[in-house]
């Protein structure tokens, strides 16, 4: 076989040059390929989609979701995606039931603080503050402070003491303004409608760069090159392109070099730099875990829920894999302070702080569950070089670094991701969509104007 001479040659040169194969970068590259600009991605992992991680149970093919796992409302531009790759949405079951002093109920009530949080008006304050003076006038039990609290460390992987109330008012109204937030999953799995978006890319050669970790932005107006290397370590040697979008995480974007995955941007991109200083990465850890039967379903008071609260708990929020039918696996979902406290652990000893709270739950013995347990998979997104947590999480008075991050230097660099959604859609798929639709048409808008 011979190798090498012109064919081995990659083009490394583009008009546009997108960091990161998530949905922003997928949603930004698809719309610049539309409109006919040659691009480069370049991601660090072996696969794209980011956040968005399918693996597929080997027992059972259904598809379980280390991250990204719920669409939220009826948001219609990833909804169009999902019809478009040919894939199914089902609702799942939206019963919660929650643990209050030892006596599993409808969780119902506990929830009563949502209404007054949509309204929440200025000044910003913590979730915490906010939560002590609402529950002082509106008089709420005590059931509903701990559930406003836990909603917050859950939901928005978040810690109450820093989270801005009025971001996380407009993300709850955001909510409901798409259609409500029973939540539904992609049937086949949501790695299914990233690889559709990124089909179009792996079509073209030297577009789709897997394996190749950004190390240093150098650029100028009209022109960036971007130095790039494998996880391996193996330089792949300079991309130049007139322009590039950014969509790296929150959590990267803060790393500082020699971590893996930081970036250098030369010259500093300080208004952005300050603005991804003020925000904060959720942190975020989540456990699949698959039992001989699923005996939620068994016992009668649990059988009709589709989701368990358990606040205080190592892993205060559990859900099974409805609507896919007979499946006997329960995911447990910790974000914020106890996230961060289970990333100091052994996987070993997260899996027992699993198990004893599901003891609690179902009212079964730990030996017992450990008895029933035949897979697991402990995912703790703080581990992950390339995201470093769950998503973006606003402290309070930071409102305005979104829009900050968002804005563009000059006609060269362009930023995206769900961090930089302005209007309520952080921390979800389709608000990264659409922030990376709106970097791709921020750079064709300034593009060609000297």
């Amino acid at each position: 076989m011979h190798h090498g001479g012109s064919g081995s040659r990659m083009d490394r040169t583009a008009d546009v040059i997108i960091l990161g194969a998530g949905a922003a970068g997928l949603s930004s590259a698809v719309r610049l390929m539309r409109e006919g600009l040659r691009v480069i991605v370049l991601e660090a992992r072996d696969r794209v989609g980011g956040r968005v991680a399918t693996v597929r149970d080997p027992m059972g093919d259904v598809p379980l979701e280390l991250g990204a796992e719920f669409v939220h409302g009826k948001p219609p531009t990833l909804l169009r995606r999902i019809r478009q790759a040919g894939l199914t949405v089902g609702a799942c079951n939206d019963r919660h039931a929650l643990l209050w002093r030892g006596t599993l109920a409808e969780a119902e009530e506990a929830f009563a603080f949502q209404e007054a949080l949509s309204s929440a008006k200025p000044p910003d304050r913590s979730m915490t503050a906010w939560v002590t003076e609402q529950a002082r006038a509106r008089k709420w039990p005590p059931l509903v402070t701990v559930m406003a609290r836990s909603y917050v460390e859950g939901f928005y992987a978040a810690d109450p003491d820093i989270a801005s109330t009025l971001a996380i008012a407009r993300m709850d109204r955001s909510v409901a303004s798409t259609g409500g937030a029973t939540p539904s999953r992609v049937l086949e799995g949501y790695d299914r409608v990233l690889r559709a978006m990124a089909a179009k890319l792996v079509a073209k050669p030297d577009t789709l760069w897997l394996n190749a970790v950004a190390e240093e932005v150098r650029w100028k107006p009209g022109q960036v090159r971007v130095r790039a290397r494998t996880r391996q370590g193996v330089p792949l040697g300079t991309f130049q392109a007139r322009q590039a979008v950014v969509t790296l995480p929150v959590g990267v974007l803060r790393a500082r070099p020699p971590a893996p995955g930081a970036v250098r941007f030369v010259p500093r991109v300080r208004e952005q730099e300050r603005a991804w200083n003020r925000l904060e990465m959720g942190p975020l850890v989540k456990v699949l875990l698959r039992f001989r039967t699923a005996f939620w379903r068994e016992q009668a008071d649990t059988a009709r829920f589709g989701f368990f609260h358990a606040p205080g708990a190592a892993f205060p929020t559990w859900w099974t894999l409805s609507p896919h039918r007979r499946t006997r696996y329960l995911v447990g979902w910790s974000g914020g302070p106890g996230a961060l406290a289970l990333s100091k652990l052994s996987e070993r000893v997260v899996l027992e702080r699993a198990l004893q709270g599901l003891s609690r739950l179902f009212r079964q013995p730990v030996r017992h569950l450990h008895e029933q347990l035949e897979a697991w998979h402990v995912q703790d997104w703080q581990r992950e070089p390339y995201t470093r947590g769950g998503y973006a999480v606003i402290p309070t008075g930071a409102m305005d670094a979104v829009a900050a991050l968002a804005r563009p230097v000059g006609r060269t660099l362009f930023f995206a991701g769900e961090a930089t959604h302005v209007g309520g859609e952080e921390g979800t798929v389709h608000g990264a969509l659409d922030t990376g639709r709106r970097a791709a048409d921020e750079l064709l808008a300034r593009r060609g104007k000297t």
